[in-house]
């Protein structure tokens, strides 16, 4: 095992991970973006400031914050792109990109918007025309009051089809695709939470997920299964590693396991954490093949810069927050963690070896995700150490399984069996006393002083890291 040296211990980190304040800096950019709009006196600033860093090159230091100037700049330009939803009283051709999914009074699916290059979640008033809605569709929406829109608001028509890119009329593809995958699930003789739970958790469509369920997740700590992840990525990664045969002929391996992962990302509909962890993957190859050094921390930090460049807006999902929270975590304290055993004492205690990553990796996540957690849904799962251990191994079996049984549809019952075992599981650990701390509402201020204690704490805690 790759183990850090004392010396990468002892380093001051920000050096060792050159990219983790420019993205931080662009990060607030994004978040102050609101605070001054002139597009002009902005690129002004951040002219100059690129100016002046390049002045500085002869003192270091004062480059640097030069530098994470220049971000913050460009976090505030490219912040400006971030626009409202553009549909109020106007006249909007959209096309339905997601599966129609059915709530107690409306039809919940995702338009997009070709002429603003935009996709939004609109709630279209149930009634028969709109429970006819399917995948693909145009539809032309005059007028949405904050995402929910009337019968009388909407029809279908329209050439949204004919406007969409080439990139979206390829997601579109894959979503048709997936919809055929959907309807062999229905085929496997699967009870509506069975149904649910494999739809969720191997082609990322929720449609037909219900409130029950979703809070029995959601109570554990289990949601993060149900939101394709690096989890998944990761299973299918090496999965798709020993298919090609690990090393031989690396470049051309990495090159079809990136491939692979693109297009299953496009499959599931391009989520942001899917997406997150398709880039790091791509990235992280592209270095493998090349040859070079690759930190972890520098290329999530690298993948979170280049999204957020493209998407602006992604700083507003709780799945981008909660995805580079859960990661950065990880990989800040997983290395110190292991520093603090014996050398090689993961390797020559294999089992001892999963309990210690599996606690430290759960407990390194929550950290990182906790407070923003609290703070959109006001929860703190207190059993998700207990969660973890049930559901990663069954998600693991889950998402092999479903490939074997796309190819075997005899050993759908087996496959089954596990989905039940797993919600049955969750059920009952939902249903123990104090399962979950509800009616957290921290405040922005209070979630800063959280992350800020945790940084001073792994600030010391990677001073006392013991010599090897």
């Amino acid at each position: 095992m790759n183990r850090p040296t004392n010396d990468n211990i002892k380093t001051p980190y920000f050096s060792t991970v050159p990219l983790l304040l420019p993205a931080i800096s662009l990060i607030m950019g994004l978040v102050a973006a609101s605070l001054y709009t002139n597009l002009i006196v902005l690129f002004v600033v951040f002219s100059i400031s690129v100016l002046v860093s390049w002045m500085l090159r002869r003192k270091p230091v004062w480059q640097s914050l030069g530098i994470l100037s220049c971000f913050f700049w460009l976090g505030m330009i490219v912040g400006q792109r971030v626009t409202q939803v553009p549909i109020g009283d106007g006249f909007a051709e959209a096309v339905v990109m997601s599966e129609p999914a059915e709530k107690p009074k409306t039809i919940a699916v995702d338009l997009l918007l070709p002429d603003h290059h935009q996709q939004v979640r609109c709630y279209l008033w149930k009634d028969e025309r709109s429970q006819q809605l399917a995948l693909g569709q145009n539809v032309v929406v005059r007028h949405a009051d904050q995402g929910f829109v009337r019968s009388n608001d909407w029809q279908v028509g329209g050439n949204g089809l004919s406007k969409l890119s080439r990139v979206d009329r390829c997601r579109l593809w894959f979503l048709h695709l997936r919809h055929g995958l959907l309807q062999r699930y229905k085929t496997l003789q699967a009870d509506d939470e069975q149904y649910a739970i494999l739809a969720a958790m191997t082609l990322g469509d929720k449609s037909a997920l219900t409130q029950e369920l979703r809070e029995t997740y959601s109570i554990t700590g289990a949601s993060h299964i149900l939101a394709l992840s690096g989890l998944h990525l990761g299973i299918i990664y090496l999965l798709l590693y020993r298919l090609t045969l690990g090393r031989r002929r690396f470049w051309l391996s990495q090159t079809l396991i990136v491939l692979c992962i693109w297009a299953f990302a496009f499959l599931t509909g391009l989520s942001t954490s899917v997406v997150r962890s398709a880039t790091m993957i791509s990235i992280y190859a592209l270095f493998a093949v090349a040859g070079r050094h690759r930190s972890p921390v520098n290329l999530l930090c690298f993948t979170a810069i280049i999204m957020l460049l493209v998407n602006p807006a992604s700083i507003d999902d709780i799945g981008f927050q909660l995805s580079f929270a859960a990661v950065l975590s990880i990989l800040l304290w997983m290395p110190l963690i292991e520093h603090f055993l014996p050398e090689h004492y993961l390797d020559s205690h294999p089992f001892k070896g999963f309990i210690i990553n599996m606690v430290g990796m759960s407990v390194a996540a929550q950290i990182g995700v906790a407070p923003i957690i609290a703070y959109h849904f006001g929860r703190f799962s207190t059993y998700f150490l207990f969660t973890n251990f049930l559901v990663v191994p069954l998600a693991t079996i889950i998402l092999y399984g479903t490939l074997l049984v796309l190819i075997l549809p005899m050993l759908a019952p087996a496959l089954l069996w596990v989905v039940a075992l797993l919600n049955k599981a969750l059920e009952w650990l939902s249903q123990v006393p104090y399962a979950s701390i509800d009616g957290l509402h921290p405040s922005t201020v209070q979630i800063g002083l959280f992350y800020i204690a945790m940084l001073c704490i792994y600030a010391i805690v990677r001073r006392l890291a013991p010599n090897t």
